[in-house]
C-alpha cells in the first residue's frame, strides 16, 4: 500500500457521525417493526410480553415468548435469548442465549447477530494469526481481478452471472462469522456502463453517505456503514465496460481494526480488467 493511502475503516470513521449511525439503525429498525407486523396472531403475545418487558416483569413475559417461540417468532427468540444473555430475572446462561439468538439469526431477525458477537467477543474467541495473511490472486469470468485470502472458506456462488469471490474468514464454522469479502456486478448491456452515474447508484442502496475514492486502480464510490448485526460493512463501487461493480467487506465490528490490513489489501487489489477509459468514465 502506498504512503498516501488511508485505511478504508480510518476513512468510515471520518464519514460517519454517531447522530447519522442512529438514523440508519433506526430505519432499519423500522423496517423491523413492520415485518412483525405481517406475522399475524402471534403479535398479541408478542406484544403483552414486550409491555411486559418494559415493566420488567420478566418472569411474567418469559411464558408469552416461549408461545410464541413455538410459532417460530424470531423476534420472540431474540428477546429470549437477550433475557438469558442479561440475566433479567433469571440466571445468566449464555448457552442458551445462543441457542435462541442464533435461531433468531437464522430465521433473519439481524439484530441477534449483534448479541451473538457481544457474546463472542465478551468471551474472547477470537481468530488469531491474521498478521502474516497469504493471498492469491482470481481472475474472474465477471472481468476483475482480486486478492482473497488463502485461508479463507470459499463459497459457492448462487448466481455465477452476478456474484464471485466470496469467502469467509470463521472462527467456530457457525454462521457468525469473522469478515466475508464478495464482489457483485450489474450487468449494463451494449458498454453504456459510462452512462451511470455512481453518485446515484450509491444513492439507490440506501446509504447515509459515499465518498470518492481511487484504490489506485478504479475510480469510484466508497461506502461505509453499521448493520443491526453488530457489523461494520465496506462497499467499493466502481464501473467497467461490463457493468457496475461492487466489492463488499462485512466485518463483525470487534474485530474491525484487527483486521484493517486485510479490509485494505482486498480492496486496493482489486481491478477492472476491461476498463472504460478516463473520457467514458466521466460521462
Amino acid at each position: 500500500m502506498g504512503v498516501e493511502e488511508m485505511a478504508i475503516n480510518k476513512i468510515f470513521r471520518e464519514m460517519f457521525k454517531e447522530e447519522k449511525r442512529r438514523q440508519e439503525l433506526e430505519h432499519q429498525k423500522e423496517i423491523i417493526r413492520k415485518a412483525l407486523e405481517n406475522q399475524g396472531n402471534i403479535i398479541n403475545d408478542y406484544d403483552m410480553a414486550m409491555e411486559l418487558l418494559e415493566l420488567e416483569e420478566y418472569e411474567k413475559a418469559i411464558p408469552l415468548l416461549n408461545k410464541c417461540i413455538e410459532k417460530n417468532n424470531s423476534s420472540a427468540q431474540y428477546e429470549l435469548g437477550k433475557i438469558f444473555k442479561e440475566g433479567l430475572g433469571v440466571e445468566v446462561d449464555n448457552e442458551k442465549a445462543k441457542e435462541y439468538l442464533l435461531n433468531s439469526y437464522k430465521n433473519g431477525f439481524k439484530k441477534s447477530g449483534a448479541l451473538l458477537r457481544e457474546i463472542r467477543h465478551e468471551e474472547k474467541i477470537i481468530k488469531e494469526n491474521i498478521d502474516n495473511m497469504e493471498y492469491e490472486t482470481i481472475i474472474s469470468k465477471l472481468g476483475y481481478k482480486i486478492d482473497m485470502p488463502k485461508s479463507w472458506i470459499k463459497l459457492e456462488s448462487k448466481n455465477e452471472n452476478c456474484f464471485d469471490t466470496i469467502a469467509i474468514d470463521t472462527v467456530d464454522g457457525d454462521v457468525i462469522f469473522n469478515i466475508k469479502m464478495q464482489v457483485f456486478l450489474i450487468e449494463i448491456p451494449e458498454n453504456m456502463s459510462f452512462c451511470v452515474d455512481l453518485n446515484r447508484v450509491a444513492n439507490n442502496m440506501g446509504c447515509i453517505e459515499s465518498v470518492a475514492f481511487n484504490n489506485n486502480n478504479c475510480d469510484g464510490r466508497l461506502i461505509c456503514g453499521e448493520g443491526l448485526d453488530g457489523t461494520c460493512n465496506y462497499l467499493f463501487i466502481t464501473k467497467g465496460k461490463k457493468g457496475v461493480y461492487q466489492v463488499k467487506i462485512i466485518v463483525d465490528k470487534y474485530l474491525d481494526s484487527m483486521y484493517e490490513e486485510v479490509i485494505d489489501h482486498i480492496i486496493y487489489s482489486f481491478d477492472i480488467i476491461d476498463k472504460i477509459t478516463n473520457d467514458e468514465f466521466k460521462m
